[in-house]
């Protein structure tokens, strides 16, 4: 577990004077807190009451912003292993001939950025990501909005306020975007849509993470994607707090080389434009977009 050293005062009376942090509980026991947020797109069908059948592309691990040794992430293997589970628990099948929905994911850690620059007047794309992590897609714009208020930027979401004072979730999405986040971000995309036309129609979208304090890697994962299963496919309005627990499973060795994905080509899918897809998603995801980069 990743933690910053103590002075020489003693941990017990921090912790007894409440002084320690929440996120360094972990050193005491294996439950973190993780933050879930799910949406269905505003077009979305109802969801469907029989099981779904899907095709899952995986994005690639991230690791984005200040890096930092000894991270220990599981396998590919391993995440798409437990995502698939998550997935069956919930009543989505994997796609044996033509899928209803194409899942793509992203997995790793996202910290904080100090290799850009901020456009005046704007928002780092690198704390964008951080904000869009823990907060459904009209508080990220509230966010977002306060920030560029009182910077009297540009580019404000007119659909959304401009809180002057950010209160209650607001203020816990501003303040959390601030931690370094291990994470897991599912998307599933109408199969139809992909296939027939081109088009990238979003039906559903959910996002999980914890605080990086919370455990190592290949502890955090994997119960954060069976905590969020229940999730997926839901519409929140709001974000909302899990309580799980660590996993003890040590991340096994070799196994990438087994990590094949499905060809788009056997479900009738472009290739190309699935390998775009996930391409401009994963900038996003990890704030790595070109626009304010050094």
């Amino acid at each position: 577990m990743k933690t910053a050293p103590w002075p020489s005062l003693s941990l017990a009376a921090l912790l007894t004077a409440g002084l320690c942090p929440q996120s360094n509980a972990g050193l005491f026991t294996d439950n973190f807190e993780s933050t879930v947020v799910a949406e269905r797109a505003k077009d979305a069908p109802p969801e469907s009451k029989d099981p779904v059948s899907y095709v899952a592309f995986d994005g690639g691990y991230i690791e984005a912003g200040d890096p930092i040794a000894g991270d220990r992430p599981p396998t590919a293997d391993q995440v798409r292993q437990e995502l698939r589970t998550a997935l069956e628990a919930q009543g989505f099948q994997a796609g044996q001939g033509t899928p209803s929905l194409v899942l793509a994911y992203y997995w790793g850690v996202l910290r904080v950025d100090r290799t850009q620059i901020r456009v005046p007047f704007g928002i780092k794309t690198n704390l964008r990501a951080r904000i869009a992590l823990i907060s459904t897609e009209m508080q990220g714009a509230e966010v977002e909005n306060h920030i560029l208020g009182r910077e009297k930027g540009s580019n404000m979401d007119m659909n959304a306020s401009s809180p002057t004072r950010l209160v209650g979730p607001l203020e816990t999405v501003a303040q959390n975007s601030k931690l370094p986040r291990i994470f897991i971000v599912v998307s599933a995309y109408d199969y139809r849509s992909l296939s027939e036309r081109h088009e990238a129609k979003l039906v559903w979208r959910v996002k999980l993470s914890a605080q990086e304090s919370s455990g190592e890697m290949y502890e955090v994962i994997p119960p954060l994607i069976a905590a969020g299963g229940p999730f997926f496919g839901k519409d929140l309005s709001d974000s909302r707090f899990v309580k799980t627990s660590l996993s003890k499973a040590p991340p096994v060795s070799g196994a990438e080389a087994s990590n094949v994905q499905p060809s788009p080509g056997s479900y009738n899918l472009d290739g190309p434009f699935i390998q775009a897809i996930l391409k401009r998603e994963r900038a996003k995801v990890s704030g790595m977009e070109d626009e304010d980069r050094t």
